[in-house]
């Protein structure tokens, strides 16, 4: 029998990325805990099952940013039997003698994006996104044929300076140039290690041909608020045609998903050119989404200044998408980042925008308050140790968590880490040497905050979850251990203390 010829370009990730995540996308943070701290059979089968699989061996859902790549290479002019967005357990049906290019999508492969601190604040070695993928690039079949690696995605940054297995990485947007560097790699030319690839304009962002992971559908790119540690920043502003969007929608409709994300670094901005929302076009896009008819609508990242200066937006949007009837909540990742003004005017001088700076607090809290109205779980991220950071910071900080005690989400503390290609990417990051008793008293207020809402979120994500009675068991009892196991962390911390 012939041995298996392989497709020349093979697009695929490691498990953690390849995930179904039981229809609940928050499961995956559990990607980022210590492999040592959690059974692998727990990890797979509650947190990070596998996502299925088509016959031919590749993904039946993958990451947006791996289908686009997809979309622009068959676009660009390679077929479908040299293309294929392949299953990480199932690389013998894609990976061969003829398989020229290997393309890895991931947001975090060596675990520094997301809590990398976890491995040196608890000592239990490195986390699960981490070892998955450094075990994908030691996969038999690619040390056979020796195709070329090459790392892109959110993440690919992560590995400038590293010494892992791969050949090139690229960084920015795949769908403009990454087609012609395929090229040149299968003609043998010489192709630099480090890649840049440049904005694609929002109608030529491509639409995929295949269902996304969360049913996640992009709607733009980019960011003018100018954050100095944020990458979505360093984009430009682009909005897709909503005639595009919606054939996303349908793609992940007609491939069984239910539930939809629509995604960009702020839905809100969609359609508009300043400040101030397009509320017709964003009413539009949310009722020809809606019309299609996903069991649920959600929007993944969302500005709290937009928000607090559109509130009304927010009310209509509710009740188009049919909360309290049609679904039970909407959720979206917000960014808090800190409860001080001073950090702000230093780092973030456009947050507040239209309004001032010195309102932080009070945008922030008002919110929270719209959220528990109308039914939205926000799930915030804080940054903790941005230079110059002193203990008066950290505890306006601490003041705001304080006043947000009782409204349902997730509060997520990251360290500062340096990011390339963002304004503060030559500055030192924030590590556990380096926190105050005020760093770690935060972090155990957050710690109580998620411990207090997690059994209500597993009750609202319920809806959005395709699990079985056993899993969501399972996952009950996980949240009772968690009670139980981390709260003598807790307790360490909220005194100032690290956790070990």
């Amino acid at each position: 029998m012939a041995l298996f010829p392989g497709k020349r370009i093979v697009l695929t990730t490691d498990t953690t990325m390849m995930s179904s995540y039981h229809g609940g996308v928050m499961l995956g943070f559990a990607a980022i805990m210590p492999r040592a701290a959690l059974p692998e059979w727990i990890f797979n089968n509650l947190f990070c099952p596998p996502a299925p699989a088509l016959e031919d061996g590749s993904a039946a859902i993958a990451p947006c940013g791996m289908r686009k790549v997809e979309a622009a290479l068959l676009e660009s002019g390679f077929t479908r039997d040299e293309v294929m967005v392949a299953h990480p357990l199932h690389l013998d049906r894609a990976i061969g003698r003829e398989t020229r290019i290997v393309g890895i999508t991931h947001d975090d492969p060596l675990g520094k994006i997301a809590l990398r601190q976890i491995e040196d604040i608890i000592g239990r070695g490195p986390p699960f996104n981490r070892s998955r993928f450094m075990e994908l690039l030691d996969h038999p079949l690619i040390r056979k044929h020796r195709p070329s690696v090459v790392l892109g995605g959110n993440g690919a940054w992560e590995a400038l300076g590293e010494k892992v297995g791969v050949d090139h990485i690229y960084l920015g947007e795949g769908e403009s140039d990454f087609p012609e560097i395929c090229r040149q790699i299968i003609r043998e030319e010489s192709v630099p290690r480090v890649l840049r690839g440049s904005a694609v304009p929002g109608e030529r962002i491509p639409v995929n041909r295949g269902a996304t992971i969360g049913g996640i559908v992009e709607i733009g790119r980019g960011c003018w608020r100018g954050c100095a540690f944020c990458s979505p920043t360093m984009r430009s502003v682009r909005h897709r045609p909503m005639e595009n969007i919606l054939k996303d929608v349908q793609v992940n409709l007609d491939c069984g998903q239910e539930d939809i994300i629509l995604h960009s670094e702020d839905v809100f901005s969609y359609g508009s050119r300043g400040m101030k929302p397009d509320e017709r076009r964003m009413l539009e896009l949310v009722s020809e989404v809606k019309r299609l008819g996903p069991k649920t609508v959600d929007f993944s990242h969302l500005s709290l200044a937009s928000i607090h200066h559109n509130q009304g937006l927010l009310r209509e949007i509710s009740r188009i998408v049919g909360i309290g009837s049609d679904q039970s909540h909407m959720s979206a990742w917000i960014g808090i980042e800190t409860g001080s003004c001073r950090i702000l005017k230093m780092h973030m001088p456009q947050k507040a925008l239209p309004g001032e700076i010195e309102n932080w607090q009070g945008i922030v809290r008002d919110c929270y308050r719209l959220f528990d109205q109308e039914s939205w779980l926000p799930v915030a991220s804080l940054v903790l140790g941005l230079p110059g950071e002193g203990a008066e910071d950290v505890i306006r900080t601490t003041e705001l968590v304080e006043s947000l005690m009782d409204y349902t989400g997730l509060m997520l503390p990251l360290f500062f880490t340096t990011i390339a290609e963002t304004r503060l990417g030559g500055t030192r990051g924030f590590s556990k040497a380096d926190a105050l008793p005020e760093h770690w008293h935060l972090v155990g207020l957050c710690l109580e905050y998620n411990l207090k809402h997690l059994k209500r979120l597993h009750r609202f994500y319920r809806e959005r979850m395709t699990a079985g009675p056993l899993v969501h068991a399972a996952l009950t009892g996980v949240n009772l251990i968690a009670d139980v196991a981390l709260n003598k962390y807790l307790k360490r911390m909220k005194r100032g203390e690290p956790p070990n």
